[in-house]
């Protein structure tokens, strides 16, 4: 009889130590497979949770995590994976939510409603709630068709400390008018996406500037845009984008003539590192060509190519998304004295305020040196370029915002005559349909 009992109590050791062992590697490879799903690593991440399963086989935290990854993947046994985890709780906040985003990556809108509705309802988590709120209502959106098209208009006025033939915000080495005036500007960026699927996208815009100035009409600009642009997903983690644009800008009122047009391609590679960040890297090839006219009688010397690299950050927090980044960019014209090779470094920060009000900073330092000896000075031309801006928009309605902003440009030139400051004060309404 002792020897049944010592028996006994020998095999529950043994299967209690086993028990405890297979606990032990379930929790090794759940932890290891969340932390994999962090940072992005879904491929990891499934053979953690597979083998989590292997330990636990019908349990419900291991059987969400691994539709979650799955689901990430795109890959077709998510979906009845992610509806056994509902099986074996049905009002589960993150599943309901999971199941809900699945069903919008792959375009079934009515079918992530209500999933998303149940996770909104079952949920006491503001973060979850909020994200489930931002996906219901882009699959209402998505569900009565996604609109095609996007128009957005600015109308307003400036004031300029110095005004300059500057259509796109690049200061240009020519072009300075050492005067102030007031501006009427008008500006309309309107798009349309002929092209949206799964994992494509295209699109083609049409941008316009308009400025009338005051007093001094030679520096009236008139910028026109057309651009092409394409996107593919090639994973959750990568995708690809390119761009074609064509600009044509006019000066001038009442001889308003040609001043420069331009072509520009620009790939770029868009890398997800999970959360809301992204890492860009992007070429651009521009070929410039420059007019002479009265006012700009040896424009055309400075016709040519630019060539850049960049690479940009985006971080996102709660309220705030910043981005900053670096680029080099070479410009090999007709004249070597308008050739340069420039180094930019920017930041910006974008900051939701309360009573839909958005911050944004903008801080940027360019360093250009040319290559050539600048025919009037006899030294060669080197400049730093710092600017500065900030602006209020204030959404007035879904359609209406207005801003205020003011901009600060100090370029900093060993040569006096492109060695100039320039302030601008500015004041929009804006609509967006």
């Amino acid at each position: 009889m002792g020897y049944f009992i010592q028996s006994v109590f020998l095999l529950a050791l043994i299967f209690s130590s086993v028990a405890h062992a297979s606990e032990a590697a379930y929790e090794q490879h759940i932890a290891k497979g969340i932390s994999h799903i962090e940072e992005n690593n879904y491929t990891d991440a499934i053979k953690e949770f597979r083998l989590a399963l292997k330990e636990k086989p019908d349990d419900f935290k291991g059987i969400l995590y691994l539709g979650i990854a799955l689901s990430r993947m795109n890959d077709k046994e998510a979906e009845a994976m992610l509806r056994k985890a509902l099986y074996l709780n049905l009002d589960d906040p993150r599943a309901n939510l999971e199941l809900g985003i699945h069903y919008i990556n792959n375009s079934k809108y009515n079918e992530a409603k209500a999933y998303l509705e149940k996770a909104i309802k079952a949920s006491d988590d503001a973060e979850l709630k909020e994200v489930a709120e931002e996906h219901l209502a882009l699959a209402k959106d998505e569900g009565v068709g996604k609109k095609r098209w996007a128009v957005d208009i600015s109308l307003g006025g400036q004031y300029d400390s110095n005004v300059s033939l500057n259509p796109n915000d690049t200061p240009l080495p020519q072009g300075i008018s050492r005067k102030a005036d007031w501006r009427a500007v008008f500006n309309i960026n309107s798009r349309y996406n002929f092209l949206s699927i799964q994992n494509a996208e295209g699109s083609v815009g049409y941008n316009l500037y308009q400025s009338l100035h005051s007093r001094l009409d030679d520096f009236n600009i008139s910028y026109h845009l057309l651009d092409l642009k394409g996107s593919y997903t090639i994973s959750p983690l990568l995708a690809v984008k390119g761009d074609y644009s064509f600009e044509y800008v006019f000066v001038g009122w009442e001889s308003g003539h040609g001043y420069d047009y331009a072509h520009a391609v620009s790939p770029s590679l868009v890398i997800s590192e999970g959360k809301g960040f992204y890492t860009t890297v992007e070429y651009r090839y521009r070929y410039r060509y420059f007019m002479d006219s009265s006012l700009f009688p040896s424009n055309s010397d400075r016709t040519g190519t630019t060539h850049l690299v960049g690479i940009a950050q985006d971080i996102p927090f709660k309220f705030v998304l910043t981005k900053l980044g670096y680029s080099y960019d070479k410009d090999i014209t007709k004249k070597t004295y308008w050739d340069y090779d420039g180094h930019k470094g920017f930041i910006n920060f974008r900051i939701s305020l309360p009573y839909r009000i958005l911050l944004d900073l903008y801080g940027e330092y360019y360093n250009r040196n040319y290559d050539g000896i600048d025919p009037f000075s006899g030294t060669k031309r080197k400049d730093n370029v710092y600017t500065y801006s900030a602006s209020l928009t204030k959404e007035l309605t879904d359609i209406f915002s207005i801003t205020i902003g003011q901009l600060y440009i100090d370029n900093d030139s060993n040569i006096t005559a492109y060695d100039y400051k320039r302030a601008i004060t500015s004041l929009f309404v804006n609509a967006r349909f």
